[in-house]
């Protein structure tokens, strides 16, 4: 079994000059890459990268996470060829917010999702087997519909709503939550210790969230977020709000407003 990279490697990868974020998951690492950066910058930035930070135990893996930049075939290829094949690297997912950077991973076989977790530590079995045999592992709960006030889900999974988390509502969550309206209630993602998850909102308009064991704050005056659709992650232990532009969503009409 290949050893985990050493604290010291894993220092220096999260220092801000080497521009590139870390995150330690349930199944690996997870690369956030810069989308400032040219193609042959990134390149090179990666290529730096001694091999021994990305060996990591059978089970485990690298996810490369792109964020929105739009990916040529010419930079796939080269990381293939440069890094993934020429470190041995084992990548688990190819994570991008861009859809055609996405089409380009699909056509070539690439996983876009990342693992999902195994809360009970137990080996991952196969089809064909008892299906009772899956019970430990939580699953998607999908809310169709808005909620309401007084309304609450608790679930060791992700969730996902369709339609509007009102004022009054609330989602607490082990996995990552979407709320595909506007996001006005309570959101605790990671509920459960996970700090992999993230809260996407069609619409945000609520004054805090909670990832984790973090709280982002929000003030309507001064965030201009407010009222897009947003991602919010945590990176290093911080809690970052992003516009979700790349999926450019339509406005939303206030409740009460009359056709």
């Amino acid at each position: 079994m290949m050893k985990i990279p050493s604290i010291n490697i894993l220092k220096k990868l999260r220092r801000p000059d080497a521009q590139i974020r870390l995150e330690r998951t349930h199944y690996g690492i997870k690369f956030s890459l810069p989308e400032a950066l040219s193609e042959d910058e990134l390149l090179k930035l990666l290529v730096r990268i001694p091999a021994s930070a990305y060996k990591l135990p059978d089970e485990q893996g690298v996810a490369l996470d792109f964020f929105g930049r739009e990916c040529s075939r010419r930079l796939i290829l080269h990381m293939l060829n440069s890094i993934v094949w020429e470190k041995g690297i084992r990548v688990v997912s190819w994570l991008s917010g861009n859809e055609e950077s996405i089409k380009l991973f699909k056509a070539a076989g690439l996983s876009v999702s990342e693992p999902a977790l195994n809360i009970s530590g137990a080996k991952k079995t196969s089809s064909s087997e008892n299906p009772s045999e899956h019970k430990h592992i939580p699953g998607l709960k999908i809310v169709y519909g808005s909620m309401r006030s007084g309304h609450k889900v608790d679930t060791e999974g992700d969730v996902l709503v369709w339609g509007h988390l009102n004022p009054g509502a609330e989602v607490i969550a082990g996995g990552s939550v979407t709320v595909a309206g506007r996001l006005l209630g309570v959101v605790h993602a990671g509920g459960y210790g996970r700090s992999d998850v993230f809260v996407w909102a069609g619409q945000f308009e609520t004054p805090q969230v909670r990832i984790a064991n973090k709280l982002c704050f929000a003030d309507p005056k001064s965030t201009t977020c407010w009222r897009k659709s947003v991602l919010i992650t945590l990176e290093d232990g911080t809690p970052v709000i992003r516009e979700n532009k790349f999926l450019q969503p339509r406005k939303i009409e206030q409740e009460g407003t009359t056709n």
